[in-house]
């Protein structure tokens, strides 16, 4: 407890998730205000846990610490000690994957929106139609059986950039600035991190299976700095596991269930 004497002391604010690599967890703060605390001491609580485990500490002038999980997620907490007395952060951020229960995402061609996109921030996944350019920045794949019909009898999940020169999307899906994303088998719904992106493992698109298919989802966003001299262009990326389920081909629907790793380049996913 803050007592009179101890006034200038206080937790840490600001804390940050960032990827320290793409399956290790930087935790990042801001000193408190006050006076500059001893040490700081970094606590995990486990996906699926109830209980805090103490990390690690860190020196009173630091300001980050990195953490490997080892194919774990869970919950961030830093503590600011002062001569022993403990001020934990009022926030904690965790690094598990945001889940999207299962909704009817439609085939390109059916009444349905087919196309379905994640909240870069929120890590929420919504449906949207395909037939606006504007959408362009918000799906990250859709489903399609490569014809102008909704029936199949085969489906795939594809990238959203082949939807203007594909059969089911000539003079429906426009010309666009759509995403160029990538999709690779798994065997399972996994708790164990997601493959690593590489272009002989993942593919612009695959056919769905009947019953329910896991695929791991790469997303790709163009980012473009500009300073006085120079403008760069980088991708960065966002892992997502996806559970394709029933398909209706006669409503031209399939089930999707979704679980969406908001941190940038961070493969872990367990939930």
């Amino acid at each position: 407890m803050v007592g009179c004497g101890h006034l200038n002391e206080g937790p840490p604010t600001g804390i940050r998730l960032t990827a320290a690599s793409d399956t290790t967890i930087r935790i990042c703060w801001t000193a408190p205000a006050g006076s500059l605390p001893d040490s700081y001491v970094i606590a995990f609580k486990g996906t699926g846990t109830s209980a805090w485990e103490d990390l690690s500490s860190a020196i009173d002038s630091a300001t980050h610490a990195d953490h490997n999980p080892f194919g774990r997620t869970g919950s961030y907490r830093v503590t600011a000690v002062y001569d022993g007395r403990p001020y934990p952060s009022t926030d904690t951020l965790t690094s598990a994957p945001a889940h999207t229960a299962a909704t009817a995402v439609g085939e390109l061609n059916s009444t349905v929106y087919s196309g379905y996109g994640w909240d870069r921030d929120s890590g929420t996944g919504t449906v949207f139609t395909m037939t606006y350019a504007s959408n362009a920045d918000r799906v990250d794949f859709y489903i399609t059986d490569w014809s102008t019909g909704l029936d199949g009898p085969r489906y795939y999940v594809a990238s959203p950039d082949w939807g203007p020169c594909e059969p089911g999307g000539i003079d429906q899906v426009p010309v666009g600035s759509w995403r160029h994303n990538w999709f690779s088998y798994l065997p399972s719904e996994v708790e164990r991190p997601l493959p690593a992106f590489d272009t002989a493992r993942y593919a612009a698109n695959l056919e769905l299976l009947p019953d329910s298919t896991f695929v791991a989802v790469v997303c790709a966003d163009t980012v473009v700095t500009t300073d006085t001299t120079d403008t760069i262009v980088t991708v960065s990326r966002h892992y997502a596991l996806v559970k394709f389920g029933s398909q209706d081909t006669a409503a031209g629907t399939v089930e999707v269930e979704t679980w969406f790793q908001p941190i940038e380049r961070l493969r872990l996913i367990q939930h």
